[in-house]
């Protein structure tokens, strides 16, 4: 079949001059614009006009929002701080803002151009290629400018000309072709169809070309802003590089004259960011791979994350988001930016991730994968074992715990006691005929016994006042349906 395009089919100019068009006005819906809006708005939107009865885009304005360079100046000397000296300022050179910029505005045109965000795209790159000068100089961090993957947070600081900035992709040039691509040998919808679908047969199996939207948070390589195929990995060299930029701040924030409000924001972003990591790979735990497919391809869509993975996931967990983060309580940084709240921050963190861990979502979706995959699933009590021996270390080797560490073993507590406390509750989330209950209930049971066998071997008296609070706690909890 013979396929033709059409030149020139988009043309950007500058809007007239009230002398060439005095009638011009950017309101007008037969004017598509892109428009810069003074406003505090950190955001860059791209809506359009349908005509529903055909789906035909009619108009659409892109509008990018004044602050919305905040957001882009904040992210770039969190994530390419440690690598990138241009990164180090809150003066972004022109040359890097304005590339952002323009990736922003072409993201936009995507979605002007009817494409959706494409949140499984940047899985499809191997993690240690973003590392690669030769690879992101040529395919950039992701295979589509409409995935959230804005700046290369991989690469390391020995990592010499690599790419820190997203840019169009070979997926956006396979969707546009698909979307718009005129044939004129199809006399019927019906015939075009036959063509549009070979295109996708042909591209089957190629993760470049695969799509996911990235909302449901149970795929974890369709994730916002997350980079590279393993989330682990990435998480790793993600924080490797924030624990270099956390030092830095106060000199790379700081202006004469002024005090330390552009540090907190800063700063406050980067706990955030922080955060995010850990989200990427506790999306594996309980996870499932999702292949769009239709019903005349091989295989199945939705696949269970293997064992391996999800268990590497929960000690990564352990180590990084569960130990206290000594990088992040960096003093001379705190004490410039608030008289206290270190110690609520980082509980705040950690226990919305561990929440997060254990929600009932996941818990059931593990239960599922155990009941059909046997000996090849990675278990609620699998999980709950090597979570409880990550969270109570010190219990097991009587070690003195810190505050930080006490909060998130008590929210451990409160994570379970959560749980039995639904006994009182409607069933409205199906809790009480999973085996969620029967879980939480059990772990809470080994724990207080294991407490209870160790926590005189402590010469700390807040710590062993602590293991008692815990007793407590979980006897009352276990009282709840008496």
């Amino acid at each position: 079949m013979k396929l033709l395009s059409f030149k020139n089919a988009i043309i950007a100019k500058d809007p007239p001059t009230k002398e060439e068009d005095p009638e011009f006005s950017p309101e007008d819906v037969r004017y598509s614009v892109v428009r810069y809006v003074a406003s505090t708005t950190r955001n860059a939107v791209g809506p359009s006009v349908t005509d529903p009865r055909t789906g035909e885009i009619i108009e659409s304005d892109i509008i990018w929002y004044h602050n919305h360079l905040r957001s882009y100046r904040n992210r770039f000397m969190i994530e390419a701080g440690a690598q990138n000296p241009a990164a180090r300022s809150l003066n972004t050179p022109e040359k890097e803002i304005g590339e952002m910029m323009r990736m922003v505005i072409a993201h936009e045109v995507g979605h002007a151009l009817g494409l959706p965000h494409n949140m499984k795209a940047s899985a499809a790159y191997p993690t240690d290629s973003l590392r690669s000068a030769t690879f992101t100089q040529k395919y950039g961090l992701t295979p589509s400018i409409m995935d959230y993957a804005r700046v290369n947070y991989i690469a390391q600081p020995e990592d010499k000309g690599v790419r820190y900035i997203r840019m169009m992709g070979p997926y956006d040039l396979y969707a546009i072709n698909w979307g718009y691509r005129f044939l004129p040998e199809a006399n019927s919808p019906q015939e075009e169809k036959k063509v549009l679908d070979k295109w996708i047969l042909d591209k089957a199996g190629d993760r470049v070309y695969e799509f996911g939207g990235g909302y449901d948070g149970v795929d974890p390589q369709s994730q916002r802003e997350s980079l590279g195929a393993d989330q682990v990995k990435a998480g790793e060299y993600g924080l490797a590089n924030l624990k270099k930029v956390v030092p830095n701040l106060v000199e790379w924030t700081a202006k004469d004259g002024y005090g330390y409000d552009e540090l907190a924001e800063v700063y406050g972003e980067l706990t955030g960011m922080w955060r995010g990591y850990i989200s990427h790979v506790i999306a594996n735990v309980g996870g499932v791979y999702e292949t769009r497919k239709t019903s005349d391809q091989q295989g199945v869509i939705y696949t269970p994350v293997p064992q391996d993975i999800q268990k590497k996931a929960v000690s990564f967990l352990n180590k990084d988001a569960f130990t206290t983060p000594d990088w992040l309580l960096n003093q001379d940084l705190l004490n410039r930016i608030e008289s206290a709240g270190a110690i609520e921050r980082i509980q705040s963190l950690q226990t919305r991730s561990l929440d997060n861990l254990l929600d009932k979502d996941r818990l059931k979706r593990m239960v599922t994968n155990e009941q059909v995959n046997g000996g090849e699933a990675y278990t609620v009590v699998e999980l709950m074992n090597d979570l409880r021996k990550g969270i109570f270390a010190e219990l097991y080797s009587s070690k003195k715990v810190d505050a930080y560490r006490r909060n998130i073993q008590r929210s451990y507590v409160d994570a379970a006691t959560n749980y039995v406390q639904k006994l009182k509750e409607e069933d409205s989330e199906g809790i009480l005929k999973s085996d969620i209950i029967a879980l939480m209930r059990g772990e809470m049971e080994r724990l207080r016994r294991d407490i209870n066998q160790r926590r005189s071997n402590t010469n700390d008296s807040l710590t062993r006042y602590h293991w008692n609070d815990l007793v407590a706690r979980i006897d009352a909890s276990l009282k709840t349906d008496a």
